[in-house]
């Protein structure tokens, strides 16, 4: 497979994903007001979040995946909602994730996206054409701060046709 990734800025983007991994009900409600500040601004924006569990969370309102969506062989992910993101052509796809996630690693790597941007972290440098400098410790709020001033984040511009 031969991807051509690219650099791009907000400004030029329209598509958006987002991967990210669930941790508590706190990193869900950032994420998920993440999602909804890109929308006001007009982009269009999906979320997937691994849930490294078996069993579903009712508390989860954002798309996510879990175990049940896993090739039981390879434990790589294996559903409709999962090779949905690989497939389509993101302009943007954020790495919103600390640790070397597997299957979260797999989806990035395998992504059609333009441009895919993350933590300069040296365990998931690789799955990341942008890298974003992060603090000594990994924070979620720091690093969606850091990736709307290193992208340029402004509301989304029209072509007119």
């Amino acid at each position: 497979m031969n991807i051509k990734h690219e650099f791009v800025h907000f400004p030029t983007a329209y598509r958006i994903a987002i991967l990210c991994y669930y941790t508590d009900a706190d990193s869900q409600e950032i994420i998920g007001n993440y999602k909804k500040q890109l929308e006001r601004l007009g982009y269009d924006c999906e979320v997937l979040m691994y849930i490294d569990s078996k069993e579903r969370d009712h508390n989860i309102y954002l798309q996510s995946f879990n175990w049940n969506d896993l090739d039981k062989r390879t434990m790589l992910p294996h559903s409709p909602r999962t090779d949905r993101v690989i497939q389509k052509k993101y302009d943007l796809l954020l790495n919103l994730f600390s640790t070397p996630c597997l299957q979260l690693l797999h989806i990035s790597n395998h992504s059609q996206a333009k441009c895919r941007v993350g933590p300069f972290l040296s365990k998931i440098q690789d799955y990341s054409d942008i890298l974003i400098p992060i603090k000594t410790e990994f924070d979620l709020h720091t690093l969606i701060l850091d990736i709307n001033t290193t992208l340029q984040l402004k509301p989304y511009d029209r072509k007119h046709v």
